[in-house]
């Protein structure tokens, strides 16, 4: 059995309560003196030279009672044996121990203050913890409390008589459990404790854990739980974000304990502290008008005493104020999806998210984790509110366009004032900036629609040789690497800088394998790569689907390119030579012109 720890700061205060309890009590009992004791030894000494009583002498020892039950008395003592301590469940044993407070009233509550022997026992013994009494039957033996039983009476000691029994008796209003088994033990709260029992959610847990905690807990039940998932469409907690899991079960709780009737109608700070721009720490309210109402969760069980603090048992699940406000809103999906988590960090940080709830018609291009990291945007540290804001705000229209409604002329602007360029793809694709794809549509909820993006909107929107560089230098699929390494040439910054400048241009930029093809402009001169390069460029911003077969485009060399055929997606173009060009790529659109991918270098005539 495990040793219990002494308490030496403990055993004064404890041994005060159990003297000043001794003169309260009065019961009929023998009036025998000390004469007419069997043993000269007093209750202490004789249960230390007791082997089955070793764990309560531990326990009288830990909570500084061994002294007091060595003085004048008269005391009996109802002496749980080694093999009763042992029948309570170890966890609960803890807590007591743990706690001086639960340990002194368990041990005062197996005191009675007078000299009982067994013929004396029948009915109610008043006990040395305050209030509470024994139920003693006689009838068949000694049985206390209906299931402890004496199994060797009247040991004489000289200031009183113990009575070993075989179980430890428990008072009424006991809580040797902590919050975190009241849990564990609840069949109604199964769920709560999956959520406790998530790594993440750790500390939490060791708080409902620790026997010296004061805290109060608002209990959803499994069916709260069940309620709250349907609503937001999710299967089980492990579809939420653990992050956010974390902070609805942090709302839950208040720093010490309250009854029900400690409760008063306002407002209760809990453990969870606010997100930027919103209240710290989150409250919940109070409403005694009907019953007790927690926000707008009914108290169905309330005042579940623990240890450390109270429960009450809630029939919703409550949820702190800047997700209340977002659910049924576009913003409740960038909150409740695991793949939004940055996203959602990134609203808090910038004090958008009540703006992206609130706002009554938006569009949201929502960039997933991923599409952070492709952008280059690992972490949000360092990045502030005036940081994050233009860049948030950038992927927000003023308005709700799903898919099928995304304007033809290639661009819409966003609220932060600038432009994005949607290229309208081969194969229903959509790219925004050049570089960013759609990969979801048309997620709608009460106040607009939410678009998934592969890759963060960063301001400005890239040109369309900016779109090539960043292409050559994707960690997949790197493309334009040779187009780009042309263009970086001094030999050929007039036309890098003729792309640059235009306002609206079209680039049909061969691949590198195109480029290959004829080995990468080896051979050829200055001049005559300058020729092919103003070849591939045409002012104007020439989307596909403005494309007819037979049409003729001027480029910058002032020679034209044919467009020789259309089927369907597929283009070719023809140049000076007698093989076309097939268009692999269509409207990859940026800030000042659009890009068609192609398949051959473009060879002008002449050359």
């Amino acid at each position: 059995m495990k040793k219990f720890i002494q308490m030496n700061y403990f055993k004064k205060f404890t041994m005060a309560v159990l003297l000043m309890a001794v003169p309260l009590f009065t019961i009929s009992c023998s009036d025998d003196d000390d004469d007419n004791k069997t043993d000269d030894q007093n209750i202490v000494e004789i249960a230390v030279q007791t082997p089955e009583l070793s764990t309560l002498v531990d326990a009288l020892v830990a909570a500084g009672l061994d002294d007091a039950l060595q003085g004048d008395g008269p005391f009996t003592v109802f002496a749980p044996s080694n093999a009763a301590f042992a029948k309570l469940d170890p966890d609960v044993l803890n807590n007591i121990i743990s706690t001086p407070s639960l340990l002194t009233s368990l041990l005062q509550y197996h005191v009675a203050g007078a000299e009982l022997t067994s013929d004396q026992l029948n009915g109610m013994v008043q006990t040395l913890l305050s209030g509470q009494t024994l139920d003693v039957d006689s009838s068949n033996g000694v049985v206390i409390n209906g299931s402890s039983n004496v199994t060797n009476a009247d040991i004489l000691a000289s200031n009183g008589v113990i009575h070993i029994i075989d179980e430890v008796l428990i008072p009424e209003d006991f809580n040797p459990n902590t919050l975190a088994q009241i849990v564990a033990g609840s069949d109604d709260h199964k769920i709560l404790l999956a959520a406790l029992s998530k790594p993440e959610l750790s500390g939490l847990l060791a708080a409902a854990s620790d026997p010296t905690q004061d805290l109060t807990v608002f209990a959803p039940t499994d069916a709260a739980f069940e309620g709250v998932l349907a609503a937001l469409g999710k299967e089980s907690i492990d579809d939420i974000p653990v992050e956010l899991l974390n902070e609805i079960v942090s709302y839950h709780i208040i720093g010490t304990a309250v009854f029900s009737d400690q409760l008063e109608n306002g407002d209760v700070p809990t453990l969870l502290a606010g997100i930027p721009g919103g209240p710290n720490p989150e409250v919940v309210t109070v409403d005694l008008t009907d019953g007790v109402k927690i926000n707008n969760a009914n108290v169905t069980v309330p005042d579940l005493g623990a240890v450390n603090g109270v429960a009450h048992v809630v029939d919703a699940v409550l949820l702190p104020s800047y997700v209340a406000y977002s659910v049924g809103t576009v913003a409740e999906v960038v909150l409740f999806e695991n793949d939004f988590t940055i996203l959602a960090g990134a609203l808090r940080k910038a004090e958008l998210l009540e703006t992206v709830a609130m706002a009554d018609a938006l569009t949201v291009f929502a960039p997933d984790n991923a599409g952070f990291v492709a952008a280059g945007i690992t972490s949000l540290d360092g990045l502030e509110k005036e940081d994050l804001q233009p860049i948030l705000l950038y992927h927000v229209l003023g308005g709700v366009v799903k898919s099928t409604d995304l304007p033809s002329s290639g661009f819409a602007p966003t609220l932060n004032g600038e432009n994005i360029y949607l290229g309208y793809l081969n194969q229903e694709r959509v790219l925004i900036n050049g570089l960013t794809e759609i990969i979801a549509v048309d997620i709608e909820k009460s106040n607009g629609v939410i678009h998934v993006i592969n890759r963060t909107l960063v301001p400005p929107a890239p040109n369309v040789v900016d779109i090539a560089v960043a292409m050559s230098e994707m960690s997949e699929n790197a493309e334009f690497t040779v187009l780009v390494s042309l263009l970086a040439s001094p030999d050929y910054a007039a036309i890098t800088a003729a792309l640059n400048d235009a306002t609206n241009v079209t680039v049909f930029a061969p691949t590198d394998a195109a480029f290959a093809e004829i080995n990468n402009g080896a051979g050829l001169s200055v001049a005559q790569i300058t020729e092919v390069l103003s070849y591939h460029a045409a002012l104007g911003r020439t989307f596909s689907y403005s494309l007819n077969a037979g049409q003729t485009i001027g480029m910058l060399n002032q020679q034209n390119l044919t467009v020789q055929s259309i089927s369907g997606e597929a283009i070719a173009l023809k140049d000076s030579t007698d093989d076309n060009a097939n268009v692999l790529e269509v409207n990859v659109n940026g800030s000042n012109g659009v890009i068609h991918v192609i398949d051959k270098v473009l060879i002008p005539s002449g050359l």
